[in-house]
């Protein structure tokens, strides 16, 4: 298949919302529920104005339509669609477009790699809260996991990235418990924060 031509020079966010319009019609409202439970884990957790950004600027490239909805209990609300021309670019871009290198930004293993600014007992904490949200971030994969599985054309695309966000974040927690179990290696006498804030015995 020829690769196909990339007319606009968007950027990856412009393509995560013309992706998430491709399963079909929605409103900034609903794109943005649908992003937090669907590519949030691995990608992007847009906030309202970041969608209406994009929205804008896709509909000025004219790769999505805008229709007013009047209705009649609740605030009027604007729908927006792909095009066919949309489509042609969101496929060019999701199959042929340069692959760019992963780029992993983490503001919380930064505070771990200058962690003796505040100490052991504060970066326990610090785990130890990390470790609490990776391991509702696990549950919270393992049921979307339940509701997509098993694969099927379907069910394919969206479980493969929902199966990388498992052993992505399986390794996470089991990587947490090493490095909580390090510190209490060399500070046997170390404290650990409750989720109150008190501190208990190690």
């Amino acid at each position: 298949m020829p690769a196909l031509q990339q007319t606009n020079n968007l950027p990856a966010t412009s393509f995560a919302v013309l992706g998430l319009l491709s399963f079909g019609p929605m409103s900034g409202y609903d794109l943005k529920q649908f992003a937090d439970r669907s590519i949030s884990h691995f990608y992007w957790s847009p906030a309202k104005s970041q969608i209406y950004s994009e929205l804008r600027r896709l509909k000025q490239a004219g790769l999505v339509t805008e229709q007013h909805v009047q209705q009649q209990t609740r605030p009027d609300k604007r729908i927006y669609e792909i095009t066919e021309e949309g489509r042609n670019q969101l496929a060019g871009w999701v199959g042929h477009s340069e692959l760019e290198p992963a780029v992993f930004k983490s503001t919380f293993l930064l505070r771990v790699f200058l962690g003796r600014a505040a100490g052991h007992e504060a970066l326990l904490h610090l785990l130890q809260q990390h470790l609490a949200q990776e391991e509702a971030m696990l549950a919270h994969l393992q049921e979307a996991q339940e509701e997509c599985s098993p694969y099927s054309d379907d069910s394919l695309y969206s479980l493969l990235t929902i199966r990388a966000g498992v052993h992505i974040t399986e390794a996470t927690i089991k990587w947490s418990h090493e490095a909580i179990a390090a510190i209490h290696s060399l500070h046997p006498d170390s404290q650990t924060h409750t989720e109150t804030g008190a501190l208990d015995p190690a």
